[in-house]
C-alpha cells in the first residue's frame, strides 16, 4: 500500500489517498456536481453514472499512478450536508474535477468528518459559554430574528417579567404584546423603524424597565436579528442611591481630613485648669446630650471651633460627621453653593453630576458654622428654613432633601448690635441662641496659660523631632502677657519658637519684644502723660526709664537685661545712669 500525503492550502487539515501496490485506485467513481466543480466519491461497487467521460474513467482507473493528478485545492469547496450523513464513509476520498473535467484535487472523507466533529465540539462548548454568559447577565437579554420571533431570553428575563422563557420562546412579540405579556414592545418598534430604540416598558406584573432594542441587519439590508437589553428602573435607583451614598461618604471623609490638617478640630487639645473654663465644659456636656442649636460666643482665637467639636464629641451624633465651614472665609457668590449644593447644569461652569452643600455633607452629625456674623443677609433666610424646616433645596433645584442636622455657629461678633443695625435677621439670631456659651478670653484665665504652653510644646517637639523646653523666666512672661490672639496666638508663638530658636532651652530673651515689654504695665502713665500733652520724646522716655526701673528691680543683673532687651550690656549700664536708677526701686 502506498500513501500519499496532500495538504489543501485553503483548508487548515490534512488529507491522505490510499492506493494499491501499483497505485490504482481501487475503487469506482461517483460523481456529483456542486457550483460548477465536479467530485466523485470513491465506493467499493458503485456503478458509474453522471457527468464524467468515459475515457476520463477509465484513464483514471487504468493509470500506472494517480500521483500526476492529485494537487493542492486552489479554492475552498462547500457543501451543505448533515455530518451524521457522512459517519462512515472513513474509507472514501472525494475527487474534484473542474468544468473541463480536468481533476484538481482530491478530499479525504475521514479527515472531513474528524475536522466537523472537532468543530461541532468546539460550537458546541462555545455556545454553552455563550449561554452561560447571557444567562448570568444582570441585564435582561431578549433576542428574536428579523419577523419577531422570539428565539432567546434569559434568567433576567423571567426575574424582571415573573414569566418563565418557555411561554415566550417561539412566539412572536406582536401576540406578546397583544396579551400583555409587555407592552410596549420596543422589538415591534425597531422591525418598523429599521433603527435602535430606547423606551420604558411595562409587564404584566407591574415591573417596569428601561429597554434598547437594537437591529442587527443582513448583508442584503434585512433585519436578521432584534437584541433587546433592558434593566429594572427600580434597581437602577437603588444603583443610584448608593451610588449617591458614597460620593457622600467620600465628600465627608474628605472635609473631615481638611479639617484635621487644620488642626481646628483636635480631640483632647481642652485645657481647663482655671475655675471658669471648668464651668464651660461642665455646660458643654449638658448641651452635648441634646440637639438644641448653640451659638459659642467669643474673641478670635479663644477655641470656639475645638468647643464645638467636644460638643460633638459628647453627643449621640459622634459617629456621624462633624462638617465645618467658615462664613466669613467664602466669598458670598460661592458661599450660598458650599452651604446648600447645586444641581448639574445650575451654572457655567458647574460640575456637571452637580455636588452636594456642607449641610448634606453634615447628615446625621453636626454643621459648624464658624464666623456666623458674616453671613450675607439673603443666605440668613434659606438658613432660617433650613433649621426650622429641616429640609434642604440645591441651587438650580426643586427636590427637597431630608435633613438631621445639629447646627453649632460660632461668632466674635455682637449679633445684638448687628440686629440693631439691620446686618443680622432678629429671628436667625433667637433660633441660633437656644443655648448661647460664651468662652473667656485668655487673659481672663491666666491659669490655663502655663498648661497650653506645656501642651503645644508637646505637640510640636514631636512634630518637628525636637526636646526644646522653657524656663522659668520664659513661662513668668507668657504668663503676664495679655495675648489679644488668644489661644491661637500662643499656639503659634510656640510653634514658631520651636522652629526657629537653635538652644534646646527657650529663655525670656528668646520671646517677642511686645511680650517682653509688655512686663511693665505702666500704660496707664502713659495715657496720662499723652494727656498732658507732653511731647513724644518725653513720653518715649518715661517709657524707657519704666521698663529699665522694672527689670532692674527683678533681675538685679545688667547681663541678664541686656540679654532680655537684646542690646549691649554697656547700653544698658549707660541707661540706668541717664535715668540715675542706682537700686531696685521698692
Amino acid at each position: 500500500m502506498q500513501v500519499i500525503k496532500v495538504k489543501l492550502r485553503d483548508l487548515d487539515y490534512e488529507h491522505f489517498v490510499v492506493l494499491d501496490s501499483e497505485s490504482n485506485v481501487r475503487d469506482a467513481i461517483y460523481l456529483l456536481t456542486l457550483k460548477g466543480l465536479k467530485y466523485g466519491i470513491v465506493k467499493r461497487g458503485t456503478k458509474v453514472q453522471g457527468f464524467v467521460s468515459r475515457d476520463v474513467l477509465e484513464k483514471a482507473k487504468s493509470s500506472d499512478s494517480l500521483a500526476l493528478y492529485i494537487k493542492n485545492f486552489q479554492k475552498e469547496i462547500h457543501q451543505e450536508t448533515e455530518i451524521e450523513d457522512l459517519v462512515g464513509s472513513f474509507n472514501e476520498v472525494i475527487l474534484i474535477l473542474n468544468d473541463q473535467k480536468d481533476y484538481v484535487g482530491i478530499l479525504d472523507i475521514d479527515t472531513i468528518i474528524k475536522a466537523l466533529q472537532k468543530q461541532l465540539k468546539f460550537n458546541k462548548a462555545l455556545k454553552d459559554d455563550l449561554d452561560a454568559i447571557i444567562d448570568f447577565s444582570s441585564d435582561e437579554i431578549y433576542v428574536t430574528d428579523g419577523e419577531g420571533k422570539t428565539l432567546l431570553v434569559n434568567t433576567a428575563f423571567e426575574e424582571n417579567s415573573g414569566i418563565p422563557r418557555d411561554q415566550v420562546i417561539g412566539k412572536n412579540v406582536v401576540d406578546l404584546e397583544r396579551t400583555g405579556v409587555f407592552r410596549p414592545s420596543v422589538t415591534r418598534m425597531v422591525l418598523e423603524q429599521k433603527k435602535q430604540v430606547s423606551i420604558f416598558q411595562n409587564y404584566s406584573n407591574q415591573t417596569r424597565v428601561l429597554v434598547t432594542g437594537t437591529p442587527v441587519f443582513a448583508e442584503d439590508g434585512r433585519i436578521y436579528r432584534v437584541i433587546t437589553n433592558a434593566r429594572d428602573t427600580a434597581k437602577l435607583n437603588r444603583l443610584k442611591a448608593q451610588l449617591d451614598e458614597i460620593e457622600m461618604l467620600k465628600d465627608r471623609y474628605y472635609q473631615e481630613l481638611l479639617d484635621l490638617r487644620k488642626g481646628c478640630v483636635e480631640v483632647g487639645q481642652i485645657i481647663a485648669n482655671s475655675k471658669s473654663m471648668r464651668n464651660i465644659l461642665n455646660i458643654a456636656r449638658k448641651m452635648a446630650e441634646v440637639d438644641s442649636t448653640v451659638l459659642l460666643l467669643g474673641e478670635t482665637g479663644v477655641g470656639k471651633g475645638i468647643l464645638a467639636r467636644y460638643i460633638h464629641d459628647n453627643s449621640k451624633r459622634k459617629g456621624n460627621s462633624f462638617i465645618l465651614i467658615n462664613c466669613g472665609a467664602i466669598p458670598e457668590n460661592l458661599l450660598e453653593t458650599e452651604l446648600f449644593g447645586y444641581e448639574a447644569g445650575a451654572f457655567t461652569g458647574a460640575n456637571q453630576k452637580g455636588k452636594m452643600g456642607k449641610m448634606e455633607l453634615a447628615n446625621y452629625g453636626t454643621l459648624f458654622l464658624d464666623e456666623i456674623g458674616e453671613l450675607p443677609l439673603a443666605l440668613q433666610v434659606k438658613l432660617l428654613n433650613v433649621i426650622e424646616g429641616g429640609r434642604v433645596t440645591r441651587v438650580g433645584g426643586t427636590k427637597e432633601i431630608d435633613l438631621s442636622v445639629r447646627f453649632i455657629a460660632a461668632t466674635n461678633r455682637d449679633l445684638a448690635k448687628r440686629v440693631k443695625s439691620g446686618d443680622f435677621r432678629e429671628d436667625l439670631f433667637f433660633r441660633l441662641s437656644v443655648l448661647p456659651l460664651e468662652i473667656p478670653p485668655l487673659r481672663q484665665r491666666k491659669e490655663d496659660i502655663i498648661p497650653l504652653t506645656e501642651r503645644f510644646l508637646e505637640k510640636f517637639n514631636r512634630k518637628y523631632l525636637k526636646n526644646k523646653k522653657l524656663d522659668e523666666e520664659a513661662y513668668q512672661l507668657l504668663e503676664h502677657y495679655v495675648w489679644p490672639g488668644n489661644v491661637r496666638e500662643l499656639e503659634n508663638l510656640i510653634e514658631r519658637l520651636i522652629i526657629v530658636i537653635n538652644e534646646d532651652i527657650i529663655e525670656a530673651y528668646h520671646l517677642p519684644e511686645m511680650i517682653k515689654l509688655s512686663f511693665y504695665d505702666g500704660k496707664d502713665n502713659i495715657v496720662t502723660k499723652a494727656k498732658e500733652s507732653l511731647p513724644l520724646d518725653d513720653i518715649i522716655h518715661e517709657v524707657e526709664k519704666g521698663v529699665l526701673e522694672r527689670l532692674y528691680h527683678e533681675y538685679h543683673n545688667t547681663y541678664k537685661i541686656a540679654a532680655l532687651l537684646n542690646v549691649n550690656q554697656s547700653t544698658i549700664v549707660r541707661k540706668l545712669k541717664k535715668y540715675n536708677i542706682t537700686k531696685p526701686f521698692s
